[in-house]
């Protein structure tokens, strides 16, 4: 960006390094031309207007790579249809600040985001609606290749996280009309239900070909991975995010700016305070691995198989948060180029070391090495 960074981008507790998938640049090329075919690239969101998109701004925000490092073991078909899911949620968000947060037009935003409601069949089937727009078209494309492999179960809290997703910019919206800040711990606590890491999370799933065994779907070891996974994810994001989204596109809806408005802090202590809540919901995913999932496996009788698909599916997560932080480090969407030294995190051999990783590698203790 031109304008100087606000704050100092602070230290991040990584609880190990990133992995890079093998496959980036041939899906480069492949989510570049889904995009042009989406009519995503430099389509205007209203006539006469600037594109939601530009060629530029796509190559840029690189998705490919936002994809390749929160997905390191995915296969080639499957990083495809992550980068794919990205270009569209990312294309949703820009398409609907442009049309509907900068005109007040909340009548307009909702009959819109009703209509994608019926874009998301449980039947994973083609809905035969009418396309009217590039977000229907996308999604519509996404969810046949995505939904029919998965379970009933699984189908259903993907439709419920992807409304959620619709739900944020209605809440986003509504707080930038009544100019309505929300203190810290109902932001939190609503960021972590509306905000894109609950479907992320979905995603994941469907990467590893690992669902939930749904009799502990509902239980509180997964819950907590959930939500804290959830939270460090939104974090980060509101760090790297903050000079776009306040001083670029008016928003009020962030972390950092929650934090210096409610408790009266500079920028960059609250910057650091946000990283401090960070650094917390990651040590808290990694204490409930460690201490909370073997009990359950205990409780529930799990199998040695569905034992396996918790544990890739923890790993998978861990491996999201690490691969999000070098994505945002290096995108273009992003403030980046001002920020404190990330304390070094080195690899010998199998093992892992540096700060916090000899406990944190949930991929070495549980014996994962070899799945990779």
């Amino acid at each position: 960006m031109s304008k100087p960074q606000p704050y100092e981008l602070p230290e991040f507790y990584l609880p190990h390094p990133a992995r890079l998938n093998p496959h980036l640049e041939a899906t480069r090329v492949h989510t570049k031309a889904w995009a042009y075919e989406m009519d995503m690239i430099d389509t205007p969101a209203f006539e006469g207007g600037p594109p939601v998109m530009s060629e530029r701004a796509f190559d840029t925000f690189d998705y490919g790579g936002l994809v390749a490092w929160t997905h390191p073991d995915a296969s080639k078909e499957e990083l495809d249809l992550l980068a794919d899911w990205y270009v569209w949620v990312f294309w949703f968000d820009d398409h609907f600040l442009d049309t509907f947060k900068h005109t007040g037009d909340m009548a307009g935003a909702k009959e819109y985001l009703a209509r994608l409601h019926r874009f998301m069949p449980v039947d994973g089937v083609d809905s035969g609606l009418e396309i009217t727009n590039a977000t229907e078209k996308g999604l519509a494309d996404l969810w046949v290749r995505t939904v029919p492999a998965m379970s009933g179960e699984w189908r259903k809290r993907f439709i419920a996280n992807t409304i959620d997703l619709f739900d944020e910019s209605l809440w986003e919206l509504a707080n930038r009309e009544s100019g309505r800040l929300a203190n810290p711990i109902t932001y939190v606590l609503q960021r972590r239900k509306v905000g894109g890491a609950p479907w992320s999370a979905n995603l994941v799933e469907h990467a590893i070909e690992a669902e939930w065994p749904l009799k502990v779907a509902h239980t509180r070891p997964l819950q907590v991975l959930s939500d804290t996974f959830s939270d460090g994810v939104h974090m980060l994001n509101d760090l790297f995010s903050y000079q776009r989204e306040i001083e670029t596109e008016g928003e009020i809806n962030n972390a950092v700016h929650v934090m210096s408005e409610y408790f009266g802090l500079p920028l960059q202590k609250a910057a650091d305070l946000v990283n401090d809540i960070r650094t917390s919901r990651l040590k808290q995913f990694e204490n409930t691995v460690f201490t909370e999932l073997p009990a359950l496996f205990a409780e529930y009788a799990l199998t040695p198989q569905e034992q396996a698909k918790i544990a890739l599916y923890a790993s998978a997560l861990q491996d999201w948060q690490v691969g999000g932080h070098e994505w945002h480090m290096n995108a273009s969407r992003y403030m980046n180029q001002k920020r404190g030294a990330t304390p070094p995190i080195t690899t010998t051999g199998s093992g892992i070391g540096g700060l916090g990783t000899a406990a944190a590698n949930i991929r070495k203790i549980f014996g994962l090495e070899a799945v990779a």
